[in-house]
């Protein structure tokens, strides 16, 4: 099996509400910010709630995409029936097949070549899928994860990897189940580009009962989210390039069922490599 990976690609997408706006959002939910229990049974009144900006976020996301393309044999039987009532034999290629039923069954090998197209767009720290439409009309810029550091915001790291991603874009399944000897076998990766979406964040403090709850903004679509669990720090800085898109031939094969991978990595990255 061959795979081809394209550059990598690292875009920031800019976002399209204010820190004012999303601020103004944070405040409508936070008498409905800690809970079912506290909605129910004592739901606060919006001056008993303090809210406090967190400040800029970015979260990162992976959109992967890739095109398969198998060409391989399947062995078959074909039924074919034939015309007359008293046949008893047909003769195919100089060999005998046995009438039953008024019909012969003739082995056959299918000659098959299949091409499929798969995209996926995943959050890089929990590892889930999205829909990413809202994303895709933002303004994404290309970034230099090594220089990027916007002053005042935090960085998510990603705990999911390149290699990872396309593991998951393939999935288990990616040959044909009914091939019997696969010829051919390639697989185009066209794009694995990491996004940076960015997010406001703020924090609830209940103080009359000794409550705090944290939420964010997000910054492209205005929709209030779960901020990341306490045990995904946030850091000034993301990995290394080199260890996120962990592509290479060693690292695919441990990921990507099925033996031995030939690996061609796109001239302009197998360069910067090189630089």
């Amino acid at each position: 099996m061959e795979i081809a990976i394209a550059e990598k690609g690292t875009f920031c997408i800019a976002a399209v509400i204010s820190a004012d706006e999303a601020r103004g959002r944070a405040s409508a939910h936070r008498a409905s910010a800690f809970g079912t229990l506290s909605r129910l049974f004592s739901r606060p009144k919006d001056e008993d709630v303090t809210i406090a900006d967190l400040g800029l976020c970015y979260l990162p996301l992976w959109h992967a995409k890739a095109h398969l393309h198998f060409v391989y044999d399947r062995n078959d039987t074909y039924k074919v029936s034939t015309k007359a009532p008293h046949v008893v034999t047909v003769t195919v290629g100089g060999n005998d097949h046995a009438v039953a039923a008024s019909a012969i069954e003739l082995p056959v090998v299918e000659h098959c070549e299949r091409d499929e197209q798969r995209e996926l767009w995943l959050e890089a720290v929990n590892g889930q899928s999205i829909d990413a439409q809202a994303y895709l009309k933002g303004d994404a810029t290309s970034i230099n994860l090594d220089e990027f550091a916007p002053e005042g915001a935090k960085i998510i790291a990603p705990a999911i990897r390149a290699s990872a991603v396309i593991r998951k874009l393939l999935g288990d399944d990616f040959r044909p189940a009914d091939a019997d000897d696969i010829k051919e076998e390639k697989i185009d990766v066209e794009c694995i580009d990491l996004y940076l979406r960015p997010t406001f964040g703020f924090k609830y403090t209940w103080a009359a009962k000794n409550k705090t709850a944290e939420v964010a903004i997000d910054a492209i679509t205005g929709e209030l989210q779960v901020e990341p669990p306490a045990a995904i720090a946030a850091v000034g800085k993301l990995l290394k390039p080199e260890t996120l898109f962990d592509i290479g031939a060693e690292t695919l094969n441990l990921v990507v069922p099925g033996g031995a991978i030939a690996l061609r990595v796109a001239k302009a990255i197998a360069d910067k490599n090189k630089a």
